[in-house]
């Protein structure tokens, strides 16, 4: 359970967090006041992510596996619309982006790589819970029988 807590705190975290850098870059903000701090910030979710995805993916036995997958896999879909924003200059930063541009590249297709992997996860563990919740029709038959 805590385990539960602690990965569902950090991801909503992260999420928040993401939507903040993303709104951030859609103001006039000066580079010379946010450029680092925004890049520090695009890693830092990179990596965030990755480790939780693995964290998470090696343990599938963890209580509210599917719906901490889900919660990661949503947070990991507003990380892709972040970097495609700065990939597409949608930012009074583009200039001091185009260094980063090729980097920003290879974390986008990684990203995107790892989201169709937790996509098809999720479907996959998706599909295997709802199996085990119908009721087979001799079950049916059993439980009207009383």
């Amino acid at each position: 359970m805590l385990q539960k807590i602690v990965f569902q705190d950090n991801i909503y975290q992260l999420s928040r967090s993401i939507d903040t850098v993303y709104e951030g870059l859609m103001l006039d903000l000066s580079g010379e006041y946010f450029f680092d701090k925004t890049v520090d910030d695009l890693l830092f979710f990179d990596v965030s992510i990755q480790k939780l995805y693995r964290q998470i993916q090696t343990n599938p036995q963890l209580s509210g596996y599917l719906q901490i997958l889900q919660a990661l896999n949503s947070c990991q879909n507003r990380y892709i619309k972040l970097v495609d924003s700065v990939l597409q200059g949608n930012s009074s930063m583009k200039e001091e982006f185009v260094p980063l541009m090729p980097k920003l590249t290879a974390i986008s297709e990684l990203h995107v790589k790892l989201h169709r992997e937790m996509t098809s996860t999720i479907q996959k563990n998706d599909k295997s819970d709802d199996s085990r919740d119908i009721v087979s029709q001799n079950e049916l038959s059993e439980l009207l029988n009383f």
